[in-house]
């Protein structure tokens, strides 16, 4: 699978443009605003979005769910806790300062977190990591891993917003460190890392796993 990030909006949200190279099938994740953007990406390169796949419901993540989904339709997967979010500014915490309007849209699929789909031919993994939102969801798909606001390069996210849950959050952060294998990390915000540099580097993601450092 390709990756293309664009970064998006004032927060400078990393939209996921995922697709095979092949039959050029792709999907959307977390198109955070700059609608345009992500649709002149989408078309320049021939590509078949299916699915608009979002980490969480915090408006810069959002913003140009309705615009992406009305030019591809693809439909629009959130975990179901953080659903409301689309239908809401007030829940999405959307800023009436923004530039960009916000647009109400409607979820097609809402999951629990632990369903699987296939993503070009390849499987995804949904995992659902509440702490930042209720509704938070890693996505898995090869040997890659889109953590939202979850987790970022030497850092976790924040857990003061409302919505915001700081033991929960300590709970998906173990899990996170003790889980199998090594992913590449495509965060929210900021650079790439992996898993493995996380669980060696990162002072929150070790404190939550009750790891001591010498």
């Amino acid at each position: 699978m390709e990756v293309k990030t664009l970064v998006v909006g004032r927060g400078r949200t990393n939209t996921y443009v995922i697709y095979h190279a092949g039959n050029r099938e792709a999907s959307v994740i977390d198109p955070g605003g700059e609608a345009q953007k992500i649709i002149d990406f989408i078309d320049e390169n021939r590509l078949q979005v299916k699915n608009i796949f979002l980490t969480h419901g915090h408006f810069d993540h959002i913003l140009a769910v309705q615009q992406v989904k009305a030019h591809t339709g693809a439909r629009v997967v959130i975990h179901k806790n953080d659903a409301e979010c689309l239908e809401s500014a007030h829940r999405s915490l959307y800023l009436s300062i923004m530039s960009e309007p916000f647009r109400v849209c409607k979820a097609d699929i809402t999951l629990s977190g632990g369903e699987k789909t296939l993503v070009g031919g390849v499987e995804a993994l949904f995992v659902h990591t509440p702490g930042h939102t209720p509704g938070s969801m890693c996505i898995f798909i090869e040997n890659m891993m889109f953590s939202g606001d979850t987790l970022f390069a030497g850092d976790t996210g924040r857990t003061d917003l409302p919505g915001g849950d700081s033991y929960t959050m300590r709970g998906t952060l173990r899990d996170l460190y003790y889980m199998s294998g090594d992913y590449i990390v495509f965060p929210g915000h900021g650079e790439p890392t992996t898993l493995g540099i996380e669980r060696e580097h990162n002072s929150e993601l070790r404190q939550a796993a009750g790891v001591r450092d010498e």
